[in-house]
């Protein structure tokens, strides 16, 4: 493989993120099967490649799902964040997901940001217009984004203001269809706002996809397609609201009613101030940006993230403009319905954690990420997938290996059927750790097959033949290079059984792997399920 780089600096510089989650509760599956884990899984197979890799983000304060939570669970705003960024701060440790950041946003944070756009708009890169609005005389207020719920004008699923998650297509508050007893059904009132008028940046937009050299996802191609050659003009994306909640800005003057930056537009921003964050200390710029997003994101990354990008660079605001790769997943079901903390519908991440195992955890929710269609997940299933094609093969490859080899070291070349193995696993992974084939259920099943060879071939093995003992010896050594990006706790156990120098905090590049270990082989025992 091209990429399998040594500690002599000649990697490249590659941040990685996912979306910032919204803080109304901890972690569902939904988000650690898709954006969390594939993040983190890419994260560390870049540094097994040798690249100086950033790795951060943080809590997504200013969306208005924090506060229609809060208003459900009878608590305040600010008590629901710090509760929600705590039980996630414990959940992705509990995974094993080694973000070099993830903090909530401050008062540096919102000052960068109304700078951002603020410089933007004195540009003139946005439109001040006006705009029907669901308007409830009771409280005086406009009702946008999570507020307002009604039917998709475009595929009647049920769906909130902005992004419609069924079809993924845009829609403004005031173009759903209304649903009785539903802000969409609230009388609509003229109110101005700042926008993003894509349409006026439709040439900018064509360029830079017939420019761009990387492949999207189908999910997120098909909504980029549909969106450039619809008939109709591009729409056009608020950047504020009428409301109190958000970063407020006053480029309407103090007489006119309070404005706050649309929170979704302010993830792009919020991606540049944390991933510089995470570079303190070493160069900031990096050569490629990977976004590890679910498709109900999608619009926003293809078309408002790329076009602030594209603006921010024109007016000559300090931003890079890498190689950018988004990377998407579809939906996790749980019983048929997508995973939704707004909606209940949910299996709490930390709880399964604390239930089945970082290792466990990782590989069964990897093996069936919702990567390119819609995956279902059942508790069931889950402990049957885990107890076939991880516990039993480990288990039999830890005792049957640690008592025919343990004191054993590889001291020939491997035979030529490991010979072959060796080339044949090591390429498998290497596919799903590319960023241009990225796959975490590539990589799981990888992983799988690597488990289920050493298990067959342990049980005939030849002691007395030299070849034979190396080749299984170095074949399971691999693992602690190959396996650590998805299963570091085992990757942990195989350096600790050859005696070598620890994977914590230290990524073991592939590179090494190709050689045989130097240790002695000490045997080492098979994880179990924690209840």
């Amino acid at each position: 493989m091209k990429e399998a780089l040594s500690r002599d600096g000649s990697g490249r510089r590659i941040n990685v993120t996912f979306s910032p989650p919204t803080p109304n509760g901890d972690l569902h599956l939904g988000h650690l099967s898709g954006p969390v884990l594939g993040s983190d899984v890419c994260a560390r197979s870049q540094k097994i490649l040798g690249h100086d890799v950033a790795f951060g983000t943080s809590t997504d304060d200013n969306q208005t799902y924090v506060v229609t939570t809060a208003e459900r669970l009878g608590t305040e705003p600010e008590a629901l964040i710090q509760h929600a960024f705590d039980s996630v701060t414990k959940s992705l440790a509990l995974a094993g997901v080694e973000v070099d950041l993830f903090e909530r946003p401050d008062a540096p944070y919102t000052a960068f940001v109304t700078d951002f756009f603020t410089q933007l708009w004195r540009h003139g890169a946005f439109d001040r217009r006006e705009v029907e609005l669901p308007y409830d005389a009771a409280s005086e207020t406009y009702q946008a984004e999570a507020f307002v719920t009604g039917r998709c004008p475009t595929c009647l699923a049920h769906a909130r203001a902005g992004v419609c998650e069924a079809c993924g297509l845009y829609n403004l508050p005031g173009a759903l269809l209304p649903v009785a007893d539903t802000a969409a059904a609230l009388p609509l009132r003229s109110v101005a706002i700042w926008v993003l008028d894509l349409e006026r940046y439709r040439t900018v937009l064509v360029n830079w996809y017939q420019a761009s050299e990387v492949r999207l996802r189908p999910d997120l191609a098909r909504v980029v397609e549909q969106t450039l050659n619809g008939t109709g003009p591009l729409p056009y994306i608020p950047i504020t609201y009428p409301s109190k909640w958000g970063i407020p800005v006053d480029w309407d003057g103090p007489d006119t009613p309070a404005q706050a930056i649309n929170a979704w537009p302010e993830i792009y921003v919020g991606h540049l101030y944390w991933l510089e964050r995470a570079r303190e200390g070493r160069q900031v710029d990096c050569d490629e940006l990977v976004q590890f997003i679910g498709i109900d994101n999608g619009f926003y990354n293809a078309f408002v993230y790329v076009t602030l990008s594209l603006l921010a660079a024109r007016y000559g605001l300090p931003v890079n403009l890498p190689k950018t790769r988004t990377i998407t997943n579809q939906y996790y079901l749980l019983e048929g319905r997508k995973f939704s903390t707004s909606k209940g519908d949910v299996r709490w991440a930390g709880e399964f954690l604390e239930s089945v195992g970082r290792d466990r955890a990782r590989f069964v929710l990897a093996l069936t990420s919702p990567e390119l269609q819609q995956s279902e997940f059942s508790e069931p299933v889950a402990a049957s997938t885990l107890a076939t094609r991880f516990d039993a093969p480990l288990a039999t490859v830890a005792e049957s290996l640690t008592a025919a080899l343990a004191g054993r070291r590889a001291e020939e070349p491997p035979s030529a059927w490991w010979a072959t193995a060796l080339q044949a696993s090591r390429g498998r992974f290497e596919q799903a750790y590319q960023l241009e084939t990225f796959s975490i259920r590539k990589a799981a099943e990888a992983l799988a097959l690597h488990l289920e060879i050493l298990a067959l071939r342990c049980r005939d093995l030849k002691t007395d033949d030299a070849g034979e003992v190396s080749g299984i010896l170095q074949f399971l050594w691999t693992l602690r290079s190959l396996a650590w990006p998805l299963t570091p706790d085992l990757a942990e156990q195989i350096a600790q059984a050859f005696g070598a120098p620890s994977t914590l905090g230290e990524p073991p590049l592939l590179a090494d792997s190709s050689e045989p270990p130097t240790g002695v082989f000490t045997g080492f025992e098979a994880p179990g399920s924690p209840r």
